[in-house]
């Protein structure tokens, strides 16, 4: 049985059509260049007049294209998926594809990342991309804050709590300034001075969270930065 959507989270739906949307056309932009450059590549491959080390560098050049296309194949996809309502969705599932889809980028950052998972189903109601996009948004913030230093573990945790069901991103980087911790969620703030962060991971993540009837938290830890995103657990069948 869907779950209605709350009056007061329409804006919040509105917001990520509009943002999906965004996505949706850079990444068609982008994906027209990455083939240009590929096909480019192919040709000049066809050439017999080139060293082997150029030859061997077109082939890198060719590889690298194609896996950025298909991310980008990929961004398109997962923007114009409209689900018509919510499902039960298994977190562990979502927690597991996330880190499945950001191992390669957090291992050429030399970083770890770790998964921990209860041996049973955590269910939810909701949407599974948009919920794979906001532990997906946790992890990137992970791997922004542990950038610089190029070390650090990322731990994706997935666990029962009462009534609802957590995911749990945590990092041993540098934390967050105690006078930044609400600001953070809010739209086009960053503390990472990256160029590629825009500010928008937390904020679209809690803005899922809220349409799920759930939460977006940052959790107090010894050292680095924990954030904790809860769903109300999927009502049981009859």
């Amino acid at each position: 049985m869907s779950v209605p959507t709350p009056p007061e989270h329409h804006l919040t739906l509105n917001r990520l059509a509009t943002i999906a949307r965004l996505v949706a056309g850079a990444a068609h932009e982008v994906n027209n260049a990455l083939q240009v450059i590929g096909g480019s590549a192919e040709l000049l491959q066809n050439r017999t007049d080139l060293p082997e080390t150029v030859q061997k560098t077109l082939t890198s050049i060719r590889a690298q294209a194609a896996r950025a296309a298909s991310a980008m194949t990929g961004a398109v996809a997962l923007s114009r998926a409209q689900p018509d309502g919510t499902h039960p969705v298994d977190l562990r599932d979502v927690a597991s594809r996330a880190v499945e889809l950001r191992q390669y980028s957090i291992g050429r950052a030399d970083l770890a990342i770790q998964l921990h998972v209860t041996p049973t189903p955590q269910l939810v109601q909701g949407h599974r991309l948009h919920l794979l996009q906001a532990a997906l948004n946790l992890i990137q913030n992970a791997e922004q804050a542990l950038a610089p230093r190029r070390a650090g573990v990322i731990r994706v945790e997935v666990a029962e709590d009462g009534d609802q069901v957590t995911l749990r991103v945590t990092d041993d980087g540098p934390g967050v300034p105690a006078a930044d911790a609400e600001r953070i969620f809010q739209p086009f703030v960053t503390s990472q001075p990256r160029p590629e962060s825009t500010g928008l991971g937390l904020s679209v993540a809690r803005e899922i969270a809220a349409a799920h009837r759930g939460s977006l938290d940052l959790e107090p830890v010894a050292q680095g930065a924990a954030f904790c995103l809860r769903i109300p657990k999927a009502a049981a069948r009859a």
